[in-house]
């Protein structure tokens, strides 16, 4: 157990603050991890609680949202598919929420009264702003016109985007949409098109391009609502929704083409920090909560992994800036298996763990070199190294090797080449610069670890003893 999740198994005293999450299901939500580890590392008394809600059963939600009173708590979240079903329920709601016609965050005032809120849009603008987005003066193109899609259209005009472009398969419910929001508008300017087929006559127009679809999300991970054969620019910047899986084809699109590209965690992390604003007051701990989301994301899914029957090809290439997000991704995986295993002295991974601007500051100088390992278009390890010559110590003479500081492998994907893979890549670079020796620094406790090495020819050369006293 990591120090992250012994935080959240503090008694529940008779003073806890109540909030949670309403929908059906909720089995699936990240949002109580995300948010009992900002309660933890504010210090506060609160708990996040899922709560099913059952729609068949009538009456339910209706009964849900007057228990909120009744039982003192501080709020929920909302979700599917009760986002429109709570408003008659309410006693008043946001200009925001008015506008996207759902309620994703519901608060219960000192005077017991039910506000419904919308942190949907809002949290897109921060995450797009974290990424160094500023949506106000572009040209937007939003693929798809359900519900997320009204809160992305509703958010650009909020935050003063030039012009809105909907694509949808039904270019009558674009249009739909694009009729209700006019009145929220303000001075951007509307248009549709369909789609796919309309995508190519507007996409020279737009330099932000957002995918309010589910196309691509687990499990029909190998779609796209992006034409494979309509090219995007190094200018555009595309935002993917989905965030599961984190790495979704229309990014690995996006990147292939040298776009930057942003998966969905972002906004579903920040609508629920303006959440937990909302109800407690206080700022949210952001970084707190990405990490929990993370974590949580990358535990299911070394817990669904399918068996591995066949082994798919495994692809090695050297890293771009392009792939900073997903290597800083991986590293964070490497450092909940070291926090796992030793969580009184290993950190949990957290936002400021090998971030993207750290892995594209090391890609930029001369003896990094940084490999990426991908499976199925799909990036599953990577290697860090530098060729720079060094002394082990003053004692002894500098030494031309090349040092590899990281090897990280998905956990879905170990034991299926990867690593060995990444490492003939460092073989073969190693050989290209002259280099004769690899070298590196492995933990006594990774006995997997040192086995695997050892496999691929290593052998110590030194090690690092300690003792402990009484």
């Amino acid at each position: 157990m990591t120090p992250l999740l012994s935080h959240h198994a503090a008694a529940i005293s008779a003073q806890t603050t109540l909030v949670g999450l309403i929908g059906w299901p909720v089995s699936h939500s990240v949002s109580p991890a995300m948010h009992n580890a900002a309660f933890a590392a504010l210090g506060l008394d609160w708990r996040y609680v899922p709560l099913p809600v059952d729609p068949a059963l009538p009456g339910a939600v209706g009964d849900a949202v007057r228990g909120l009173r009744a039982m003192s708590l501080r709020g929920i979240n909302v979700t599917v598919p009760h986002k429109q079903a709570v408003l008659p329920f309410l006693d008043r709601v946001t200009p925001a929420a008015q506008a996207m016609r759902a309620v994703n965050t519901i608060i219960v005032a000192t005077d017991g009264a039910l506000i419904g809120d919308n942190t949907d849009a809002p949290g897109f603008i921060a995450d797009l702003r974290a990424h160094g987005v500023e949506p106000a003066g572009r040209r937007v193109l939003v693929l798809g016109a359900g519900g997320s899609a009204r809160a992305i259209v509703y958010g650009l005009a909020q935050a003063g985007a030039q012009q809105i472009i909907i694509a949808n398969r039904s270019v009558e419910r674009a249009e739909q949409l694009l009729a209700d929001l006019r009145p929220f508008l303000g001075g951007a300017a509307g248009a549709v098109v369909a789609l796919p087929d309309g995508l190519a006559a507007v996409a020279a127009e737009v330099t932000l391009i957002v995918n309010c679809t589910s196309l691509g999300m687990t499990p029909h991970a190998d779609t796209t609502p992006w034409p494979v054969d309509l090219p995007l620019r190094t200018d555009q910047t595309v935002y993917d929704l989905v965030y599961n899986p984190a790495e979704t084809r229309l990014l690995q699109q996006a990147r292939a083409d040298g776009a930057q590209a942003i998966g969905g965690l972002g906004m579903l992390i920040w609508q629920g920090a303006l959440a937990f604003e909302r109800w407690t007051g206080q700022p949210a701990p952001v970084a707190t909560m990405r990490a929990a989301a993370e974590a949580q994301l990358r535990r299911r899914a070394a817990s669904t992994a399918p068996a591995r029957a066949a082994k798919a090809a495994v692809t090695v290439r050297r890293a771009t800036a392009q792939d900073a997000e997903a290597i800083s991704q991986l590293h964070a995986a490497l450092q909940d298996y070291h926090a796992a295993a030793h969580p009184d002295f290993f950190k949990p991974a957290t936002a400021d763990t090998f971030p993207p601007a750290m892995v594209r500051t090391h890609l930029a100088q001369p003896d990094v070199v940084i490999f990426l390992a991908e499976s199925e278009g799909v990036p599953v390890g990577y290697l860090y190294a530098d060729a720079a010559p060094a002394q082990e110590t003053s004692m002894t003479y500098r030494l031309e090797r090349l040092w590899i500081h990281h090897i990280g492998v998905a956990p879905a994907h170990q034991r299926q080449g990867v690593g060995a893979a990444l490492i003939d890549a460092a073989k073969s670079h190693a050989r290209a610069l002259g280099i004769k020796t690899l070298a590196l620094s492995v933990w006594a406790f990774n006995q997997p670890a040192i086995d695997f090495f050892a496999q691929q020819g290593f052998e110590a050369y030194n090690h690092r003893l300690w003792l402990h006293l009484s």
